[in-house]
């Protein structure tokens, strides 16, 4: 029983399919020109077009398959190299931080969330999920609830975290 939530927000799947668009127009301008006017400079074209294609295939292909995998025994983090399967025995708590406070130089639909582990042997991992919506990361709180207790789960938000910070300034 594998229940898999896709770590993708809106805006960047729009932003890598914009990207895979322009290298598919310039693969397009890049293969006329080697059929119209074959020279050294059409074919480095193509050449760099090739190295572009490649490039937005694995791309594309990493920032689609980032997803928390739910197994029955353990978390696993796909987006992430090391550290990024857990076993909820060794979870003792996670706090989930989620930026909140709106802002022009944000989206306002997306928002960055990080996901701070602590295992059982007092070690704490940082998972950084990005953007990503307040869906996306409620799925991710609920299902780790069901797993390791609602008690373990605790929400960080940036605007209470700020708050908190300058009220502690102002105590001092």
């Amino acid at each position: 029983m594998n229940k898999s939530i896709r770590i993708l927000s809106p805006i960047t799947l729009s932003v890598i399919l914009l990207l895979d668009a322009a290298v598919i127009a310039y693969g397009v301008f890049a293969i006329k020109r080697l059929l119209t006017n074959p020279s050294a400079g059409a074919i480095f074209f193509a050449a760099v077009e090739v190295l572009a294609l490649i490039i937005s295939i694995l791309t594309t292909k990493e920032a689609v398959s980032s997803c928390a995998v739910f197994r029955e025994d353990e978390l696993e983090f796909t987006g992430i190299d090391g550290l990024n399967v857990f076993s909820y025995e060794d979870i003792k708590g996670v706090e989930i931080y989620r930026d909140t406070s709106a802002s022009l130089s944000k989206n306002f639909i997306d928002r960055h969330a990080l996901l701070i582990i602590t295992l059982s042997d007092g070690r704490t991992v940082t998972i950084d999920i990005g953007l990503a919506t307040k869906g996306t990361v409620d799925k991710i709180a609920k299902e780790l609830a069901r797993h390791v207790g609602e008690e373990a789960i605790t929400f960080l938000n940036a605007k209470k975290a700020k708050n908190a910070k300058e009220r502690k300034r102002k105590r001092k």
